[in-house]
């Protein structure tokens, strides 16, 4: 993705749609195992108070505030938030709130000390030392990031990306994030793990999906040529996607 504020927004709009619930139990699942992970590499986030940055439809901050403690969401995507404030009524969940902020735009004054951990999970808001500084900020006890770890596959978006002279690959995460913290001194523990996950879309809203990622790639989609690839995923006019990644687990001490 080209990394502008416009493409960013227009992307994580156009997937909130479709975007994971926090509570469906393929999701949930997932996130219990992560958290489980974490809470043996010594940070352990049930009962404590929770900034997830970029927290999108509130794949952590719902599960962990219905534990106790209260968390704030931070997202700059309004669809995503607007799943997020519907999951979070149905769950009479009380005590999750939201900000609408990309990171870079949200004073450091606003959180600083207010949480016992920052919590950044597959998002592109942390990049380098200022974000991580920002993150310390917030947090009293722990930082924690899970992000990208080189490895993203997924056979339909390989086959779409090569079909536009793109590359399909991982975006930026683990690789910049370890070593700007081994800069400021910091020494993380750092678990890499494998996770994989299944979007079942309509052929039309696959399509949707492709078209807006090949827009925010500087890149005009070939529609007819990317319809009939499509066709290829589709079984009882469902289009399945598996999509297989390594993931890196790094918290540290602020």
């Amino acid at each position: 993705m080209l990394g502008t504020k416009a493409n960013e927004k227009l992307f994580w709009n156009s997937r909130a749609a479709a975007y994971p619930l926090p509570f469906e139990p393929g999701t949930l699942s997932r996130t219990e195992r992560i958290l489980r992970l974490l809470a043996r590499m010594g940070a352990e986030l049930g009962g404590r108070r929770i900034l997830d940055i970029g927290c999108g439809t509130g794949i952590y901050s719902l599960p962990l505030a219905s534990r106790g403690g209260s968390v704030l969401g931070v997202d700059s995507s309004p669809a995503m938030l607007r799943v997020f404030r519907r999951e979070r009524h149905e769950r009479g969940i009380k005590n999750a709130s939201y900000l609408l902020s990309s990171w870079c735009d949200l004073p450091a004054v606003r959180i600083a000390g207010r949480f016992d951990v920052a919590l950044a999970s597959m998002t592109m808001a942390i990049k380098d030392a200022a974000d991580l500084v920002k993150m310390e900020k917030a947090a009293l006890e722990r930082c924690v990031y899970i992000g990208w770890a080189g490895v993203r596959r997924n056979e339909l978006m390989e086959a779409v990306y090569h079909g536009h002279a793109l590359k399909y690959k991982a975006p930026s995460g683990a690789e910049a994030v370890l070593p700007a913290l081994r800069a400021m001194g910091r020494r993380p523990s750092v678990r890499i793990i494998s996770d994989s996950w299944t979007k079942i879309l309509s052929p039309g809203a696959a399509l949707d999906e492709i078209e807006i990622g090949m827009r925010v790639n500087g890149v005009k989609m070939r529609k007819r040529w990317t319809a009939e690839l499509i066709k290829e995923f589709t079984a009882d006019g469902q289009v399945r996607q598996l999509t297989r990644v390594k993931k890196a687990l790094i918290t540290w001490r602020p």
